[in-house]
């Protein structure tokens, strides 16, 4: 999978209670060099593993739209996450952008509970998904 700079909206961002994306993208802009009916996907991927500052703790992901770049709601949400699962590497969320979207998308992470004391996440588009599967050393298939 390549990615592109331009196309991140958190680049292992910390996060310790609800926020926003640090970077909004202008799908106008943002996309104006893909060719027409390129699969664009959304990750939202962990990128330090999250603790939090007492028991339980839970963060929900949403893909966010808005015609201003002022006011987004949400299109796609996940259900809660529990932080025992969010490790380094876990990919929260991959889904294809849906049709429809206005013209800014960011995205929010929703923490419940209680507040997280480390996480940091990275949320990007891409255009090809890397499913390949590691084998170990001398492998063949027949």
């Amino acid at each position: 999978m390549i990615t592109d700079n331009n196309l991140y909206m958190s680049d292992a961002q910390a996060v310790t209670s609800s926020a926003a994306s640090t970077k909004s993208l202008d799908l106008a802009t943002a996309l104006r060099n893909v060719g027409g009916g390129e699969p664009v996907e959304l990750v939202v991927q962990v990128a330090t593993t999250v603790a939090a500052s007492g028991g339980a703790s839970n963060v929900t992901f949403s893909l966010d739209d808005s015609a201003d770049n002022s006011s987004f709601a949400a299109v796609v949400k996940t259900p809660a996450i529990a932080k025992a699962t969010l490790v380094a590497g876990y990919e929260a969320l991959r889904i294809r952008l849906p049709a429809g979207l206005r013209r800014y998308i960011q995205v929010t992470y929703t923490v419940d509970t209680n507040d997280l004391t480390s996480g940091a996440f990275n949320a990007y588009l891409v255009l090809d998904r890397q499913d390949n599967v590691a084998r170990p050393s001398g492998f063949s298939v027949l």
